[in-house]
């Protein structure tokens, strides 16, 4: 989330004289993220909270009614071009910009965040085609929300937003992952989203894979990604078979 923050450059206004002396990137991250007193500066962290029903933690974009938005850390596509010089197969992963809009936090009164989606779009259409320059012809975007009871604002917010990153990127392999649970009454609006590769957790839903075969969709190219590896405790995992995830064995 911090990262994405830096990316598409939802920097708060107070860490501007951070900006101003010219810091370097990481120490700008550390500074929201922990704060900073240093040569007369006094400046707050961001807020920290849990990531859904883990044990992490994330640091809470911060939104206010005249936000701007633009491609400020090239952290992704750095670490893209870094890991094809080492001769690295390597899928990007960026948090979708539906997800880190509903994940923030309204600083000011009189909008909603979600009523952003049309400033941050355009920068992710920018490190989109920054990462397709540099070669990446699949692209794993996690919108963890879609686990989450949305409303039809968020939902119809789900379609145009992925509408329009394939009707800008139509080559694009993109790979949607949710986790954390069932996509629950999303289901219908997800499976018709124009996207290549479908992520599941069967560790937390087991149920919704046989849910999305009976359904049209598992006569068209979709693919589907089952998630075997419990993202509660990545410490200690139980080895099982995807035959005995569906069956809750």
């Amino acid at each position: 989330m911090l990262d994405t923050s830096l990316m598409v450059g939802a920097i708060p206004a107070r860490y501007a004289p951070l900006q101003e002396k010219n810091i370097h990137e990481t120490d700008l991250l550390f500074a929201m993220a922990r704060g900073y007193q240093r040569d007369g500066d006094d400046i707050t962290a961001m807020e920290m909270t849990k990531w859904f029903d883990t044990n992490y933690h994330y640091i809470v974009p911060e939104f206010t009614a005249n936000q701007s938005f633009h491609f400020f850390s090239r952290k992704v596509v750095d670490q893209f071009l870094e890991a094809k010089r080492d001769n690295y197969a390597v899928k990007p992963v960026i948090l979708g910009p539906v997800s880190f809009l509903l994940l923030g936090k309204e600083k000011s009164a009189g909008f909603h965040r979600l009523s952003l989606i049309g400033k941050l779009l355009p920068v992710y259409m920018d490190v989109l085609a920054q990462l397709t320059k540099a070669g990446a012809d699949m692209v794993q975007i996690d919108e963890p929300c879609l686990s989450l009871d949305l409303d039809e604002t968020a939902l119809q917010i789900f379609s145009d937003t992925y509408a329009q990153l394939h009707a800008a990127f139509p080559r694009l392999h993109i790979f949607l992952a949710s986790y954390f649970e069932c996509y629950g009454k999303n289901l219908p609006v997800v499976l018709s989203l124009p996207v290549q590769t479908l992520h599941l957790d069967l560790v937390r839903c087991p149920s919704q894979l046989d849910d999305i075969l009976a359904t049209p969709v598992a006569d068209t190219s979709l693919q589907l990604s089952p998630g075997i590896v419990d993202g509660r405790n990545i410490w200690k995992n139980k080895a099982l078979s995807l035959k005995q995830m569906i069956s809750g064995s």
